[in-house]
Parts: C-alpha cells; sequence; structure tokens
C-alpha cells in the first residue's frame, strides 16, 4: 500500500510530547527526527506538534464578537496559528477582533481550515467579497477560499420567526448582496 507522507501521534500525557520534541534535530525553526522502516533508514521527518492554547485568538478584547461578521477560511496552511491568521487578515482588510483554526476534535490537529471574525462590516464585507486570498507562511505559498461563515440556529432575518413558528431558518443565501438567513416560507418568498 502507499503512504500519504505523514502520520498523526496522540499522547497520552503532554510531558511525551515535550520529550519527543526534546528529542528532535531544530533546523531552521523546523523539528526533525530520524526515522527507520523495513525500507528506509534514518529518514529525516519532520515533525509538527500542534499547541492547543494556538487554536484560538482574541486579537481586541474591547470588541465584542459578532458572529455574523465571521468568515470561513478553507486551505489554511496546517502549521498556521491562529494568531498568525488574524495578522494576515488584519493586515488586508483591518478590525479583526478574533481567529481560530479549526481542529479535528479526535485528533486534536488542525484540519486546514479557519475563522476570521472582524469588529467592521466594512472589513467583513470586503474579505467576504475577495473569494480567494494567496496566503505564504514560510515555504508554504497557497491560495486560500474565503466565505461567509455559516451559523446555527439562526432565526429568519425576513420575518423574525413568525412564519415558522419560531423554528431556526434552515436556508442561507450566499449572495454578497444577501447574507442572510431564511426560513422555508421567506426562502421561497425571497428567493423563488
Amino acid at each position: 500500500f502507499s503512504s500519504p507522507g505523514y502520520a498523526f501521534l496522540l499522547f497520552r500525557e503532554e510531558a511525551s510530547v515535550h520529550r519527543l520534541v526534546k528529542s528532535c534535530l531544530s533546523e531552521e525553526g523546523k523539528l526533525y527526527m530520524f526515522v527507520s522502516s523495513l525500507t528506509q533508514s534514518n529518514k529525516k521527518v519532520q515533525i509538527r506538534p500542534w499547541r492547543l492554547s494556538d487554536s484560538d485568538f482574541i486579537m481586541d478584547h474591547t470588541q465584542p464578537i459578532d458572529a455574523r461578521k465571521t468568515i470561513f477560511i478553507g486551505g489554511v496552511p496546517r502549521p498556521l496559528k491562529a494568531c498568525e491568521l488574524a495578522d494576515i487578515f488584519n493586515a488586508r482588510y483591518g478590525n479583526v477582533c478574533y481567529a481560530g483554526i479549526d481542529c479535528d476534535p479526535d485528533l486534536k490537529y488542525p484540519k486546514g481550515a479557519g475563522r476570521v471574525t472582524f469588529s467592521s462590516r466594512v472589513s467583513f464585507m470586503s474579505a467576504v467579497s475577495c473569494r480567494f486570498l494567496q496566503v505564504t507562511y514560510g515555504d508554504i505559498d497557497k491560495k486560500v477560499e474565503v466565505k461567509p461563515y455559516v451559523l446555527d440556529d439562526q432565526i429568519c432575518d425576513e420575518c423574525h420567526g413568525i412564519n415558522c413558528g419560531g423554528r431556526y431558518a434552515p436556508y442561507f443565501c450566499g449572495n454578497i448582496h444577501c447574507l442572510r438567513y431564511y426560513c422555508e416560507h421567506c426562502w421561497a418568498a425571497v428567493h423563488s
């Protein structure tokens, strides 16, 4: 069988991760160790530990976090920390108040996606309008996808729950001129 070229290791204790990192060779800010197999001996492999505290970053503690001004970013380089993601989007669009890296719930390792919340609607709209952004991180140069972050448990923006008995809106219109949540009745009326 062919290997994907990477593996995930889960340790029972944090101390084991510290011992692994301590045993690594450090070159230009990257960690390596030598691993042998039946077909190859002493292959140099990169070790990329992930600190759970690097998953979330609040850039501006004075600003309330409005989830409706949040973007989803797909294709995020896996080593990128939330604070670095915040810096990239703040430099480009301004007014970032929060950034988060989506991690696999079992592996506790980045999935390659993230979220950024803005304190300004103008910054949010500018980011959503771009759709793609070229991100350079070390030797990784990647085009990431940017779109509105779709929230669960939202009331219809049109009728405020009146036409659907207060149930949550199952539809979201991702059109840049709309970006609203709708119940079935209002979706049919507005987007027919």
